[in-house]
C-alpha cells in the first residue's frame, strides 16, 4: 500500500524521466557550453547541482552516502564553471541511484519523521523534512526547465 508521500515519490521518478528527455542529443560541447561567455552555468553544472542536492536530501532522510569529490564543484559558494570528477553520464546514473534511495525512504517515512526539523531553513521557508523534500522536488523541476532552455539555445528541438 502506498504511503502518505507516494505522490512526492512519484514526482521524483518523473523528474528522472524528464531529465532523460531534456538532455537527449546533448554532445560533449552541449554539456560544457555556457549560455554566454562567463554568464550562467553549463548543462553539466546544472546536472551536477541537481545530483548534489538530491544527495543532500537522501542524507537527511537517513541514507549513508559519502560525499563525492565532484560535489565541491557545485557547493554553495563555489565559483561557476567546470564540474570536476564526474561526467554527465555518471551524474545521471548517480541521480537515478540516489532517487531509488530517496523514494524508498519517502515511502517508509512516518508522519513524525516527516514533521521533524530539516536542520536549516530552505529558500521557500521550509523547515521540516517533508517540506524540504517538496522544495527539493520543485527545485529539480526548475532546473529541468533550465536544461530545456539550454537545449533550445543549442538548436535542439523542444520536448514539450
Amino acid at each position: 500500500m502506498p504511503g502518505p508521500y507516494a505522490d512526492l515519490s512519484h514526482r521524483f521518478a518523473f523528474d528522472e524521466r524528464m531529465l532523460a528527455v531534456a538532455v537527449e542529443g546533448f554532445t560533449d560541447a552541449t554539456w560544457r557550453a555556457r549560455p554566454a561567455p562567463d554568464v550562467g552555468n553549463s548543462a553539466h553544472w546544472v546536472l551536477a547541482h541537481l545530483a548534489a542536492t538530491r544527495r543532500q536530501l537522501a542524507r537527511r532522510l537517513g541514507a549513508a552516502l559519502p560525499t563525492a569529490p565532484w560535489e565541491a564543484s557545485v557547493a554553495r559558494g563555489a565559483p561557476a564553471g567546470e564540474v570536476h570528477g564526474a561526467t554527465p553520464a555518471a551524474l545521471v546514473d548517480d541521480l537515478r541511484a540516489t532517487g531509488v534511495e530517496v523514494r524508498a525512504r519517502l515511502d517508509a517515512l512516518t508522519p513524525d519523521e516527516a514533521a521533524a526539523p530539516f536542520g536549516r531553513t530552505l529558500p521557500d521557508g521550509s523547515t521540516t523534512v517533508i517540506d524540504a523534500a517538496r522544495f527539493v522536488q520543485l527545485h529539480e523541476a526548475y532546473h529541468l526547465g533550465q536544461l530545456g532552455l539550454l537545449r533550445r539555445l543549442h538548436g535542439l528541438p523542444g520536448f514539450a
